[in-house]
């Protein structure tokens, strides 16, 4: 077992959105929580662990082609506390209820992520994105 330094975890976590979402159970604990604000009503205690964090990239990722994530700031390391700003690049590909924009439209948002890691593993999240910014390039409002 490896035990990740909280650099390492988040080179990871970049790792997951844009190449593979399984190196998730290397840096994930079982009941990792995640914060999240959500539009279709779920609440964000409802999964944990890993599941948690592969369902929040792969629901939202699931509507755009060629991922790419890229950091902006950080990460930001205080004890076992770390944040980053970070920029979501993607072509639309369809299928968000609301949505009006055409499939193939070049979206780009920002967004923060805070996390607390025990023994090497991610124990909660937070995440905070530009909502407004990616709902108007959508056409949702």
């Amino acid at each position: 077992m490896v035990d990740y330094d909280l650099q390492q975890i988040y080179e990871l976590w970049m790792e997951a959105w844009n190449e593979d979402v399984s190196v998730l159970k290397q840096i994930t604990a079982p009941d990792c929580r995640v914060h999240q604000a959500r539009m279709d009503g779920k609440s964000s205690d409802m999964i944990k662990g890993v599941e948690a964090l592969e369902t929040i990239i792969t629901e939202g990722a699931s509507f755009f082609d060629n991922v790419e994530m890229t950091l902006e700031v950080g990460p930001i390391i205080n004890e076992n506390y770390m944040a980053a700003r970070w920029n979501f690049f993607g072509l639309y590909k369809g299928g968000m209820p609301g949505a009006k924009a055409k499939v193939g439209e070049k979206i780009n948002f920002k967004g923060m992520d805070i996390f607390r890691v025990e023994n090497g593993k991610i124990q909660e999240y937070w995440v905070s994105s530009d909502g407004i910014h990616l709902m108007e390039q959508l056409g949702m409002f």
